[in-house]
């Protein structure tokens, strides 16, 4: 089987989860025996691949999903997909753009066969491969689209994420007993809240991440908000061990964003062990359970709560949730589930 991976244009410019997912993936079929390329639009040829495999329903992958359909080759769309009236009124920097999320998610909810462009992108793909059943039922509601085209894949972590020493970020940044929040920095994944949330905590609040560069202002923000507990690192790179250590080291790993498909980071921070804080909203109950603590992230003072009573969960929560990611959420299961989603429509 030759399989053809494909994102949107500005994919890996400020990569994050989506790219992660994506390359991760890859190199877990290839261990399969599966053959996969990352399409090369100047030099590759739809016709040459059995499987067409997008990740991200963005309306600029409608053309090209188009004509791989249109010459017989499959196509499979990991949707990465999330939508709610609460990230429409709290994510977008401006009230036009809080306004625009909002009045989307409302003709997506009263018109779910409205003709856009994510619609498009879903209702061409042969295999829908959402993260989770709860965006399963998101593409449903939202889109009209059937369940029998829809196969729910989990994300993953590699196997390294299931230990890690703590000494190397210890010894390297002089920190131990710390909150620990690992992204893009960016207004949906909501750090300024976060900032806000901890103040006056006696633990540092570590934050690991680039600041996105059409965010710069949002950046700034958070930079103006922090007190002297808070700590930016910038980013480390997703290969290296300095970025197991950490997860190792930290005491909480808090994850702020208005929604996560779970939150790559914070699945690679359960796997090291640490407690975690974490939105309600998105896919995050699916994969966490009852072994990590919530809060709504538009609420500092929610964030504050399940920060604090992260801090107090128990090393045998802390293994249930490590053997479901062991069980569950490697790589390594992802890639078989993958594959069978692509033998279910070849």
């Amino acid at each position: 089987m030759r399989v053809a991976f494909y994102s949107y244009p500005s994919a890996f410019q400020n990569p994050g989860g989506g790219e992660v997912q994506l390359l991760k993936t890859k190199e877990a079929l290839e261990a399969l025996g599966v053959e996969v390329k990352l399409f090369d639009q100047w030099n590759d040829r739809l016709k040459d691949f059995d499987v067409f495999h997008v990740f991200g329903s963005v309306k600029d992958c409608a053309g090209i999903m188009q004509t791989a359909g249109n010459l017989g080759v499959k196509v499979a769309l990991s949707t990465i997909f999330w939508s709610s009236f609460n990230r429409a009124l709290h994510e977008g920097g401006t009230f036009g753009k809080r306004a625009e999320l909002f009045s989307r998610h409302l003709l997506k909810l009263a018109f779910p066969l409205l003709p856009t462009g994510r619609r498009k992108t879903m209702s061409l793909a042969d295999v829908l491969l959402p993260n989770s059943e709860s965006e399963k039922k998101q593409v449903m509601r939202l889109f009209g689209i059937s369940p029998d085209k829809i196969i729910p894949v989990p994300n993953g972590v590699d196997e390294r994420f299931l230990s890690g020493d703590p000494e190397e970020f210890s010894r390297s940044h002089g920190m131990e007993d710390f909150i620990l929040a690992v992204g893009r920095i960016e207004p949906r994944k909501n750090q300024k809240n976060l900032i806000m949330a901890v103040k006056g905590l006696k633990q540092k609040l570590v934050i690991v991440g680039n600041p996105v560069s059409d965010y710069m202002w949002y950046y700034d923000e958070c930079r103006k908000e922090a007190g002297d507990n808070v700590v930016f690192l910038g980013g480390i790179d997703h290969e290296s061990t300095m970025l197991t250590s950490a997860y190792a080291a930290c005491s909480v790993f808090a994850a702020p964003g208005w929604f996560e498909t779970p939150g790559l980071a914070a699945l690679e921070a359960a796997g090291c062990g640490a407690g975690i804080a974490i939105t309600k909203h998105g896919s995050t109950v699916d994969y966490f359970g009852d072994e990590a603590r919530y809060f709504e992230p538009a609420a500092p003072e929610s964030i504050r709560k399940a920060v604090m009573a992260a801090l107090r969960i128990t090393k045998a929560e802390k293994q249930v949730l490590r053997r479901r990611i062991k069980e569950r959420f490697l790589w390594k299961n992802v890639a078989q589930e993958t594959l069978k989603a692509y033998k279910s429509v070849s």
